[in-house]
């Protein structure tokens, strides 16, 4: 037991400081998203900001916890459950003996700050879609 704790422990010293200068220009891109949003959410009308923001804050994920979980516990799936990926999440579950999810979510790491700010903002514009869409009035 102390043995996966070490290593756990190696591998958070090494991954993150690695991690966190390959990464400046993603961290970059992810502030972008958010200003996207932002942008967004000063053009809608007064009256649906609230209930836009309400509903945004749903179903946005924090990337820094999708990458802390994808560092940490990526080798059980836990950004994937996380980020509403059950399926691979599971498939994850039952591969950890293996090892494999444990090297993939490590890789995965490196990305999924942008992916899950781009998603974020794909989320955002189809909200943004939904409260701004007019429907014809029918007599």
């Amino acid at each position: 037991m102390m043995t996966v704790f070490f290593a756990l422990l190696v591998r958070a010293v090494v991954m993150i400081p690695i991690f966190l200068l390959i990464k400046s220009k993603d961290i970059a891109a992810a502030k972008l998203s958010d200003e996207n949003i932002a942008r967004m959410v000063n053009a809608l009308p007064e009256e649906k900001r609230t209930p836009f923001l309400m509903q945004l804050n749903k179903v946005k994920k924090n990337p820094t916890t999708a990458v802390l979980l994808a560092l940490f516990l990526g080798g059980v799936g836990a950004h994937k459950f996380y980020l509403g990926q059950t399926g691979l999440g599971i498939v994850y579950l039952l591969f950890c003996w293996t090892t494999i999810p444990g090297w993939i979510s490590l890789i995965e790491a490196f990305s999924l700050l942008v992916k899950t700010a781009k998603n974020n903002e794909t989320k955002a514009k189809e909200l943004y879609q939904m409260y701004t869409r007019t429907y014809p009035v029918r007599y």
